[in-house]
């Protein structure tokens, strides 16, 4: 038998994660990355019988990287916390296991679902990828410093069936989502200080509208898939101005602790007044 470790990070703003560990059944093991979680995400992963790798870990790279050193199984499968694994894609994933592929990842596709709306054109970057490598070889992944996936060996294919990604119950969370994630990115920018310059934000966000609306074929969507580009767009300008908000307020409190006063000190023996 092959052994499968599945892989959740999770942060403390994620939701939907119980949902995602109950679909991982199937797998040999869970493992849940919990970075800078306060009760509520770790004890969700201590009562589906995960085991919790705990920390603060700046960049998404250092949370994955630690996630997949804890893994133990010969494949990974790698799931976010608003996804879920069907039985039909779970069958799929065993199966292609025990026929012991050449390759060493799978590409699977994900459906993004507003609601319960799946919305297939759009999606770009972090709001919502609509394919990508989450099944592979223990040791033939790795992320760069700036989040970028590396791979090493070879395809084995792509799987037909989809993870099931819940984007937002509905165009509010939506929103909310995209605000929870820029803010994520901030922090990791901040912690990076490397915020970047206005101007480059503002170029990316253009230069991702038109990615979401005309090359991930949005326009198709109608007005939700305006709203994604739109959103999109606004996802590194926001990143970008809030990670200076958080340098700004963390070099006021610097300054504010190296001119506080010296407490005073009572010398022995020296006479009051």
């Amino acid at each position: 038998m092959v052994r499968l470790s599945a892989l959740v990070c999770v942060q403390s703003g994620d939701a939907h994660l119980s949902d995602s560990l109950r679909s991982l059944g199937f797998c040999d093991e869970v493992v849940v990355v919990a970075d800078r979680c306060t009760g509520g995400p770790s004890e969700v992963a201590r009562q589906a019988g995960a085991r919790i790798v705990d920390g603060i870990f700046p960049l998404a790279s250092h949370r994955k990287s630690a996630g997949v050193e804890a893994c133990s199984g010969d494949w990974i499968l790698e799931v976010e916390p608003g996804e879920r694994v069907d039985r039909a894609l779970a069958w799929e994933i065993r199966a292609a296991l025990q026929m012991r592929p050449a390759g060493d990842w799978f590409e699977l596709p994900i459906d993004n679902y507003v609601g319960e709306t799946l919305v297939r054109g759009g999606w770009i970057g972090a709001l919502g990828p609509d394919r990508g490598v989450r099944l592979y070889r223990r040791g033939v992944k790795s992320w760069a410093a700036d989040g970028e996936a590396v791979l090493s060996g070879i395809s084995a294919g792509r799987l037909t069936g989809a993870l099931r990604r819940s984007a937002g119950a509905d165009v509010a969370a939506l929103v909310e989502q995209v605000g929870r994630l820029a803010t994520a990115q901030a922090q990791r920018l901040a912690d990076s200080d490397r915020p970047g310059a206005l101007p480059v934000a503002l170029a990316r966000g253009a230069a991702d509208f038109l990615r979401s609306y005309l090359g991930r074929q949005g326009w198709r969507e109608g007005r939700l898939g305006f709203l994604l580009a739109v959103l999109t767009a606004l996802h590194p300008l926001l990143a970008q101005i809030r990670a200076q908000e958080i340098l700004e307020a963390r070099r006021l409190a610097h300054a504010a602790e190296a001119i506080r006063p010296a407490p005073l000190r009572r010398v022995a023996g020296a006479r009051a007044g």
